[in-house]
């Protein structure tokens, strides 16, 4: 049985903090947080990691409210900083970008960086590090991610811009949590 489960791809928010927090145990990378639970409900995994909320947006999703419901145990917290980058597969400016893709909650973490570009649209994805992969799929010479520095770089991306985030010290509470 694998150690934990979490969200993924490979540098989502999710997976940084398993790499700072526990990174002796074994683990697997779940698309969505309804499939952590049905893998933790069923014994697929011992523990899950999953955001709780963000000190900018608040709850992320009902996760909180899932594991009250579902009678799951919130084993620890960890707190991580988030430091949001914009990056693109060709080199561009923020003027030049005209779509945005990225997880809801981190879009809402930067809606005062974008204010100034009405231009832009927003493209929601299932987290931070998947968009990437939904940019690189898409071909649009004119689209970028919001991600972690890490995602961009572990996929070669040009980075536009760093320290996105609205709040300079935004953070994400993450729950250890097991069935």
């Amino acid at each position: 049985m694998t150690d934990l489960g979490l969200l993924g791809p490979e540098n989502t928010f999710h997976d940084l903090a398993r790499k700072r927090f526990l990174p002796h145990l074994s683990f697997a990378y779940f698309q969505n947080f309804e499939t952590i639970f049905k893998a933790l409900k069923d014994g697929q995994i011992k523990q899950a990691l999953v955001a709780l909320r963000n000190s900018h947006s608040g709850q992320v999703g009902n996760n909180l409210e899932t594991i009250r419901q579902r009678g799951l145990q919130l084993i620890e917290e960890f707190e991580l900083p988030v430091n949001l980058c914009l990056g693109s597969l060709k080199p561009n400016t923020i003027k030049s970008i005209r779509k945005v893709f990225s997880h809801p909650m981190a879009i809402k973490e930067t809606t005062h960086f974008f204010s100034k570009y009405s231009h832009i649209k927003f493209i929601a994805s299932s987290s931070t590090a998947g968009a990437i992969d939904e940019l690189k799929n898409s071909r649009d010479s004119q689209a970028a991610v919001i991600s972690s520095k890490e995602a961009l770089e572990s996929k070669g991306l040009l980075i536009i811009a760093e320290g996105i985030q609205d709040e300079k010290h935004n953070t994400t509470t993450f729950g250890l949590i097991r069935a």
